[in-house]
């Protein structure tokens, strides 16, 4: 994408009544629906679109013309679940504010998320009142985003302005200086940073700076024109403003501007005014209350006033209930003493809407050094407000989520030093919080090596989550595999890398065992099929020569023993390879695969009866294996002339004959393996069946039925 996504830089409304582009994800079609209905109910500005397909949502994001404000994803999606769409997100917008908002919540899915750079969590929960709380954290997180945009938006108007800015820290010396003023002193910019402002004065009027314009600086503002020596050398004239912040830090700006350019420039100034971005007044404090004698259109805009509604008023006409006492006082003790100030106060357009007010007052005096007017800037900071209350609910959260987490979180800097820890690593490893603070990383994980680990800090790219294996030592000098998800963050200004490490012993230790099973699995198959079949090719073939050389009522009794032998090693090696084997699962349509299995079987007049149309997901390779096994036992058991029944229940489906039925004293115990009432039968069939269905998550149970005969019922649901 070339596009800026979900910003609107340009737009002329308040933000509260800009559009928001909101695009919803969700594999469930009903629900985005439902969703898109109450979100555009709950908010004017909220347009929603949906998709489905998480591919297709990624698609939307990527396109030239895409004007998305914010991603609101659920989290149990086919293809490609919530986090891992916010990862394709974060790697193309970093700030897009992404909502996850999903039913299947956890602390781990929670903590996964933060850590991936999600903006807000929601729960789905029942009721409607859930759609006005996902409404708000939307409008909470657009507003937040399109406040942060316009900071940056006035950092850029700094760095581009014409008049050289600089700001000089309470020693004299610079601590930034945008491009303009590098220009116009004639010095590499990055020169500037740590030179003295005496630097840049002739030497017989470094006194004069100390003696007059620090001290008129201090007082309010020193304004007037300078002589500068730049780089060089040479002399230039500059008209020259001194003033300085709460902190101490001195602002300097630089207009090289004769006095008749600035004449010539008054009507373009006063255009500039009136089309500034920001509400501005002028009042006249020789009259009485202080009137407003001007307004630019911005603040008849964010008052909803009109200009003849406005004039010949005191500020306080946009003062309500709301409006603490506070900055009320600040502003009127400033005005009263002709100080310049900034305060933060509720005000009421003329519909009643309530709004933050950034106001700025500062006086302006004539060539006496007489007050002539107040100039005050109208911001409104609503959005602001609501994306600091915000910060603070999110950075309370994030705080417990931190010390409260079931996993282990480490904080460290890019030279490995720890530099926060939660207490679940603490309990984990056997520290105290001291002990581990200034630790390095590899004190604590052995397989740590400290060179290739800052090679590897050092290119890890910003809010992007690295997933890797290592381990932890504790005190006692034990370890423990864990897995890291390793995310490097800016946090106040500070470069910083956010450690959330999971203990996978468990996992570890199954996975030893699962391969230690599969192991004795393989040497089982090999047994059974090589070293057990191979003997009985042997029994077999010699038993056809010994028939031809005698005739024996004995040798029908060996051949029937070496059949069942022969089934017994089948069922055998088809039980062990059951559990062994991936499955593919797949739609099924039941009736069709019934019909397969039977045909595959020698049923002699036995019949089969299909009464369902239902269809199934499952392996298609083992669900004919079941099919098969109970269509056999049927046949076994019941008799040549045995009709087997296919229909429905309720939750699955049901396999019957009309044959003798079980015992009464069978039970649950027919899946038992080595289970058989035949002479004949191996006694593996049912534990087969019974082990597909559990591999399927499936429920099987056997009884007789209401009619005679056995009965299994399959519970799939």
């Amino acid at each position: 994408m070339t596009g800026d996504v979900g910003g609107r830089p340009g737009s002329p409304l308040r933000p509260d009544t800009q559009p928001i582009e909101i695009l919803h994800v969700d594999d469930d079609p009903g629900f985005v629906d439902l969703v898109a209905t109450f979100l555009e109910r709950e908010h004017d500005a909220f347009t929603v679109r949906t998709e489905t397909d998480p591919r297709d949502a990624l698609a939307v994001l990527e396109a030239e013309d895409c004007s998305v404000d914010c991603v609101v994803s659920d989290y149990d999606m086919p293809g490609l679940d919530g986090l891992t769409v916010l990862e394709r997100v974060r790697d193309a917008h970093t700030d897009l504010p992404f909502i996850l908002f999903t039913g299947k919540g956890s602390e781990e899915i929670a903590s996964e998320a933060i850590t991936a750079g999600v903006t807000d969590y929601l729960q789905k929960a029942g009721g409607t009142e859930q759609y006005s709380v996902l409404a708000n954290r939307i409008r909470n997180a657009v507003g937040g985003y399109r406040a942060e945009r316009y900071l940056n938006r006035g950092i850029e108007a700094i760095e581009t302005a014409q008049d050289g800015i600089s700001i000089l820290n309470e020693d004299g010396r610079v601590e930034y200086a945008n491009a303009a003023c590098a220009e116009i002193l004639g010095y590499p910019r990055e020169e500037l940073i740590g030179l003295h402002w005496e630097t840049f004065y002739r030497d017989d009027d470094v006194d004069d700076v100390y003696d007059e314009l620090l001290p008129e600086a201090r007082d309010g503002r020193w304004r007037g024109t300078t002589t500068f020596v730049r780089k060089r050398g040479d002399e230039l004239d500059i008209e020259h403003t001194l003033s300085y912040t709460a902190d101490g830090s001195l602002i300097c700006t630089l207009s090289p501007q004769a006095a008749d350019a600035a004449a010539s420039n008054l009507s373009v100034k006063e255009q500039a005014i009136d089309e500034a971005p920001v509400g501005i007044l002028l009042t006249d404090p020789h009259q009485d209350d202080n009137p407003i004698i001007y307004a630019n259109d911005e603040f008849t805009d964010l008052t909803g006033y009109e200009k003849r509604e406005i004039v010949g008023r005191n500020c306080r006409f946009l003062q309500g209930e709301a409006t603490e006492d506070e900055p009320v006082q600040r502003l009127r003790t400033a005005i009263d003493n002709r100080e310049p100030v900034t305060v933060e106060l509720r005000n009421y357009r003329k519909d009643g809407t309530e709004f933050w007010n950034r106001v700025r007052v500062a006086p302006l005096f004539d060539d006496d050094g007489e007050v002539d007017l107040f100039v005050g800037f109208q911001d409104d900071v609503t959005d602001r407000k609501r994306y600091e209350q915000q910060l603070r609910s999110n950075s309370a959260r994030l705080e417990a989520l931190f010390e409260h987490s079931p996993d282990m979180f480490a904080v460290h800097d890019i030279d490995g030093e720890i530099r926060d820890v939660n207490q679940r690593l603490c309990d984990e490893l056997g520290y105290t919080e001291a002990e581990l603070l200034g630790r390095n990383v590899w004190d604590i994980d052995p397989t740590a090596d400290p060179d290739r680990a800052s090679s590897f800090w050092d290119t890890l790219p910003p809010n992007t989550p690295h997933r890797f294996e290592g381990e932890l030592e504790r005190k006692d000098g034990s370890t423990f595999p864990i897995e890291v998800h390793l995310i490097r963050l800016n946090l106040d200004g500070e470069d910083r890398f956010v450690a959330m490490d999971r203990d996978i012993s468990d996992q570890k230790r199954r996975e030893r065992d699962l391969v230690q099973q599969n192991e004795r699995l393989d040497r089982f198959t090999s047994v059974v099929s090589h070293d057990l079949r191979n003997p009985l090719r042997v029994a077999e073939g010699r038993l056809e020569l010994l028939r031809e050389d005698c005739d024996s009522d004995h040798v029908d009794d060996i051949d029937h023993a070496l059949d069942r032998m022969d089934t017994l090693i089948e069922d055998l090696l088809t039980l062990a390879q059951t559990g062994a084997e991936a499955m593919t699962l797949q739609s099924i349509q039941l009736s069709d695969l019934v019909e397969t299995s039977w045909g595959a079987l020698s049923t002699a007049d036995a019949t089969v009866t299909v009464e369902t149309d239902r269809t199934v997901e499952a392996d298609r390779d083992q669900l004919q294996q079941l099919l098969t096994n109970l269509f056999r036992n049927a046949v076994e058991h019941g008799g040549p002339a045995v009709t087997v029944t296919v229909g429905d229940t309720a939750d699955g489906f049901y396999v019957a004959d009309d044959g003798v039925g079980f015992p009464e004293s069978a039970g649950e115990s027919v899946f038992d393996a080595g289970y058989t009432t035949a002479d004949d039968g191996s006694g593996f069939g049912l534990s087969i069946v019974e082990e597909v269905a559990s591999r399927h998550d499936w429920t099987v149970t056997a009884a007789n039925g209401a009619r005679g005969g056995a009965r299994f019922d399959i519970s799939i649901e």
